[in-house]
């Protein structure tokens, strides 16, 4: 039996269950966090909170301080007998809706915690890569400010990689009307380029993920920093190496886009070792 958290209170899953009125429901309505956890260590924990409430201040969603996240998380952990990685999903919308239209302040949001185990990527995978393809009819909006909140309206992400399924890819890169890279469905992008780091600019509209601001700060105390800079799809053909970020897989590299290889894998292999040796420093456990 699993089980879950709602506004603080776990319960099994089975009988767990949301009003049909909630904003998250009928609207997208609100925000969601996804974390890695191993044991005591939940990886930027505070990160992905202070995220969530900077988006939820943005929405006008009262974030719910009262609520001790990390216990819930290690209780969920516990109440579902996960013994190694596991994967968290904490989910805040507006709450049961009020008859308006407007981002009103809800007496009583909701909030919920997912809590299930994670199966990371093997060695044999980070051999073979990553494979992605270019997404060149459905855009990304980098004017919009909802492209930068990790927010409940996934249709745009979950549409264009059900297209690159369809065509045997497990990724999809987005880019902007500019024809500027954003950002993958799931993750950030980065790559080696002319012997330099860089990674796509906010402002070319993707959401800044945790995993690549930690990243962006672990090797700047190392004296690598990297650039952010605009990209179009045709730099990717002088790219020696190219690797994706998220919460879950942390570093992982890209083994084709469309029909051209990328097989190197040594500066992606030196990242992946430094942000380890940098994220276990900042999780002692």
């Amino acid at each position: 039996m699993a089980y879950l958290a709602i506004n603080g209170r776990i319960l099994p899953q089975e009988d767990a269950s949301l009003s049909p009125l909630d904003r998250g429901f009928l609207y997208g309505d609100g925000l969601f966090e996804t974390l890695k956890a191993d044991g005591k260590r939940i990886y930027f924990l505070e990160k992905h909170l202070e995220r969530m409430q900077e988006g939820a201040r943005f929405l006008r969603i009262p974030f719910p301080k009262e609520l001790d996240f990390y216990n819930l998380v290690q209780a969920l952990r516990e109440k579902n007998r996960i013994q190694g990685e596991a994967s968290v999903k904490i989910c805040l919308t507006r709450g049961r809706h009020q008859d308006s239209l407007y981002l009103y302040a809800p007496s009583s949001p909701t909030t919920v915690i997912l809590v299930h185990p994670y199966r990371g990527r093997t060695p044999a995978d980070w051999e073979e890569g990553l494979s992605v393809t270019l997404e060149r009819e459905i855009l990304q909006n980098d004017s919009s400010s909802l492209c930068r909140l990790k927010s409940l309206n996934y249709l745009l992400y979950l549409l264009v990689r059900t297209r690159a399924q369809e065509k045997g890819f497990e990724e999809a890169i987005l880019t902007n009307r500019a024809n500027e890279i954003c950002e993958c469905t799931t993750s950030n992008l980065f790559v080696y380029r002319q012997g330099r780091l860089e990674t796509p600019q906010v402002s070319c509209g993707l959401l800044p993920g945790v995993l690549r601001q930690a990243l962006m700060e672990c090797l700047a105390r190392e004296g690598r920093p990297v650039s952010e800079v605009k990209l179009t799809p045709e730099d990717l053909r002088s790219c020696e190496e190219i690797f994706v970020t998220n919460s879950m897989v942390e570093v992982f590299p890209v083994g084709r886009v469309d029909q051209d290889p990328y097989p190197r894998r040594e500066r992606t292999q030196e990242v992946w070792e430094a942000f380890r040796t940098y994220r276990n420093a900042m999780h002692p456990g």
